[in-house]
């Protein structure tokens, strides 16, 4: 258990790395190469967020922390706000990139979700899952 404990965030760390790498890379995945549909990208953007805050919370779960609604919550701001700082770097850096508030409202539209994972649907699987042990 302690092994859990030392390297408690390194899931959420990496996601972190990934997400900021997708955003400030100029085309890290080739995507204006791949056509798919209208507003693809603000979907992958909400994905991206949504990951995150349930990876982070996730971890807090998995260490012992048994995070309340408040904590999750605290964890989706700093989501929210860590997506509003990849926009504004793109703005500022020049890279081929913009700054898109569509794409930062995406991106919080995600953790949102994220939370709603965490607050309502983490407690009633785990919940399950620790009456069966």
């Amino acid at each position: 258990m302690r092994y859990f404990k030392e390297w408690a965030f390194v899931p959420t760390v990496f996601v972190l790395i990934a997400i900021t790498y997708l955003s400030l890379a100029e085309d890290p995945v080739h995507v204006r190469e791949i056509h798919l549909f209208e507003g693809a990208d603000k979907l992958v953007h909400g994905c991206m967020y949504l990951g995150l805050v349930v990876v982070g919370g996730y971890d807090m779960y998995r260490i012992g922390l048994r995070p309340s609604g408040t904590s999750y919550f605290l964890w989706t701001v700093v989501s929210v706000a860590w997506g509003g700082l990849m926009e504004l770097l793109q703005g500022a850096l020049t890279m081929g990139r913009s700054a898109d508030w569509y794409d930062f409202l995406a991106n919080a539209c995600g953790a949102f979700v994220g939370f709603w994972v965490c607050r309502w649907v983490f407690p009633r699987i785990i919940g399950r899952h620790e009456s069966h042990h």
